[in-house]
């Protein structure tokens, strides 16, 4: 198996735990979205998978080899940020960037790194120091999508870019990925813009895995249902309710469950409402949980 996986992970600094006892795994050739506050720990486990961490508990596998100190699987991992923590880079230009992560990279495509400078007008010449903080974005994009890893890792790949700039790198992205299938992991605020590149979704809080799920089996699943509070109550017993608003004997419950052809004609019946949710909002109410009654 060429899976990556989390067996048992916590990462502590000091009092603070951002990796809560993790046990995940990232399949092969999938593009997944990490979702999460601030805090709730997406670069952690970033982080530690690109090996820049290492866990204070429990082991990070690719298939039966372990990634601690493991030099050839840590080669196989890039992780593009807005910043590139390097001594001395800030008078560093682009362009021995570039040659400093072709040496790192075994696959690095210096071909499509010098058409990826084209298309986002990238002043190669020019210190790190003296570019805009866009213009460090746009150099982590093109280190991570000419980098060819294996398992590449994009922690908000959008700080400082405009529109026009963020919508070229979906594009690149997607028409790259159909051609050189990769394991990829988006860090994301943007969830409502980048939604529709994902195909499997991780929602992390507090350093725990709330939902790992097939984007489009969350879309078969995720409902808002509104009704009598006590006959939600009763046809949502046995349902997976994420999120409760109560208003007076009005109830508005947020399911994330299958419901069959016979319960919504149910609720049809018993003057239930229900309506899809998207994911931003799905995401919003799991990170608020169950209100306490």
């Amino acid at each position: 198996m060429d899976n990556w996986r989390f067996e048992g992970v916590t990462k502590a600094f000091e009092e603070t735990t951002a990796i809560d006892n993790i046990t995940l795994e990232i399949e092969k050739n999938k593009i997944y979205g990490l979702i999460g506050r601030n805090g709730a720990g997406k670069t952690t486990l970033l982080k530690l998978l690109a090996s820049q961490l290492q866990p204070t508990r429990g082991v990070i596998k690719k298939g039966d080899a372990f990634l601690r100190h493991n030099d050839e699987l840590t080669g196989q991992a890039c992780l593009a940020r807005e910043t590139i923590n390097i001594k001395g880079i800030l008078n560093f230009n682009a362009q021995k960037i570039f040659t400093i992560a072709s040496r790192i990279y075994p696959k690095w495509d210096n071909d499509y790194c010098n058409r990826l400078i084209r298309e986002f007008n990238l002043d190669i010449k020019k210190k790190y120091i003296k570019l805009s903080k866009g213009m460090h974005t746009v150099i982590g994009l093109i280190i991570g999508l000419a980098g060819r890893a294996p398992l590449t890792l994009f922690d908000e790949p959008y700080v400082g870019l405009d529109p026009v700039y963020r919508e070229l790198f979906y594009e690149l992205l997607v028409d790259d990925y159909e051609k050189n299938p990769k394991t990829m992991v988006i860090s994301s605020h943007l969830i409502n813009e980048l939604e529709n590149l994902f195909e499997r979704v991780l929602i992390i809080e507090q350093g725990k895995i709330l939902l790992n799920e097939d984007l489009e089996t969350i879309k078969n699943k995720a409902r808002i249902i509104t009704g009598d509070r006590n006959i939600l109550e009763q046809v949502l017993k046995n349902k997976r309710v994420v999120h409760k608003q109560l208003t007076g004997r009005m109830a508005e419950y947020t399911v994330l469950d299958t419901l069959t052809e016979q319960e919504l004609e149910l609720f049809k019946q018993r003057d239930i409402d229900y309506s899809s949710i998207d994911l931003q909002k799905l995401f919003v109410n799991l990170a608020k949980g169950v209100e306490k009654q």
